[in-house]
């Protein structure tokens, strides 16, 4: 089986890390693997495994990306994939009228993600017209149906994203001299207790509220250290704008910003607490979410969206009422005096989730969603 993976970037994120995941997987299991968009940080991991990339900037909101679309029909003609997968929007509409512009019975089978709770718009519903469609939440999965009315709920598939059992093993503990060169780059962690934001420097990642709770906790416990983990786009003043915010709040001497970093599994293991606090929208999974509970480390976010599915199974003690800061310093205070245990799982696993979706493959390359 031949699978085209198109998306905007292989930057770090969400969307992009399953794109990899799954092309990791499916040449592992002997199939031929096309990743269909602009080179990014994830490209020497794609291309490690054995995928082909076209690097093709298909993700540009320009008019000029739409002469992809003649080109990747040529492409497709000429390489004959049985299934082109699409995880964003302006990929999905060039692959999505490059296969329609093809012959009915040399078409690949189209699938799409629903990787987040797009805008309502012409524009978005490209992610609800494949002959499958994937919700990475059953959140995601009553959305689409509420706001595209003509996607067959037959067509609509939860796939929750999963967690590699190997690489966050229940337990793990970053070795000593990852510590070491932590502390040379940012020697005021040395010694305090980590309060972890990972993901990237968006408004709605929910850092305002992160810097206020640090603010509320610091004089009862000194110890503690904000520590936010992840980038913003280039150009934007964003990081600037929370720099402002906490040392208005005093707490800039508290607060760590890394920069993208590549050591996640690290950082999580190594924090007392980590927290998912997106609000609007709501997350449509949060993978840090079972990741940092994989790895028994504690988990407070706010309880909704994709976030709630997780919670609910892995660790119902993290919920927060949304929203509700005065929740949030309640919990963090119990959690800071005593830590609470968080179990082993079997939940949201990696092969569980890559299992599902070859299912999918599998049955639309046979007629059988289709």
């Amino acid at each position: 089986m031949h699978v085209v993976q198109a998306l905007a970037r292989l930057s770090v994120g969400g969307s992009e890390l399953v794109t990899t995941e799954l092309a990791e997987h499916l040449t592992r299991h002997g199939h031929e693997v096309t990743v269909l968009g602009a080179q990014g940080p994830l490209s020497p991991r794609a291309a490690a495994c054995g995928a082909s990339l076209l690097d093709w900037p298909v993700g540009k909101k320009r008019l000029s990306t739409l002469k992809f679309i003649g080109r990747f029909r040529s492409w497709l003609e000429k390489h004959r994939p049985d299934i082109v997968h699409a995880h964003s929007r302006l990929p999905a509409w060039v692959c999505w009228r490059a296969i329609r512009g093809m012959p009915a019975n040399t078409r690949p089978a189209f699938i799409t993600s629903m990787h987040g709770q797009y805008t309502v718009s012409p524009y978005s519903a490209v992610m609800a017209r494949g002959d499958a469609v994937i919700a990475v939440s059953d959140h995601i999965r009553r959305y689409t149906l509420k706001n595209y009315s003509f996607v067959d709920p037959g067509r609509l598939h939860v796939v929750h994203g999963g967690t590699s059992r190997h690489e966050f093993r229940h337990g793990y503990r970053a070795p000593e001299d990852w510590f070491e060169k932590v502390y040379e780059t940012f020697p005021e962690l040395a010694g305090k207790r980590w309060l972890l934001l990972p993901g990237r420097l968006s408004r709605y990642k929910g850092h305002e509220v992160f810097l206020e709770l640090v603010a509320a906790l610091k004089d009862e416990f000194p110890g503690v250290h904000g520590v936010i983990v992840g980038d913003s786009k280039p150009g934007s003043r964003y990081r600037a704008e929370l720099e402002g915010l906490a040392e208005r709040n005093r707490v800039l001497d508290r607060i760590t910003f890394t920069g993208l970093r590549d050591d996640m599994r690290n950082w999580m293991a190594s924090s007392e607490l980590v927290f998912n606090l997106c609000s609007d929208p709501p997350e449509a999974f949060g993978r840090t979410v079972p990741e940092a509970l994989h790895l028994g480390v504690p988990v407070l976010a706010w309880d909704h969206g994709g976030v709630h599915e997780v919670l609910e199974k892995m660790f119902p003690e993290g919920a927060v009422t949304p929203d509700s800061l005065r929740a949030l310093e309640t919990k963090s205070r119990k959690f800071l005096r005593t830590r609470p245990p968080v179990a082993a799982s079997d939940d949201f696993l990696l092969e569980d989730s890559m299992d599902k979706t070859m299912h999918i493959y599998q049955a639309v390359r046979g007629g059988a969603l289709c």
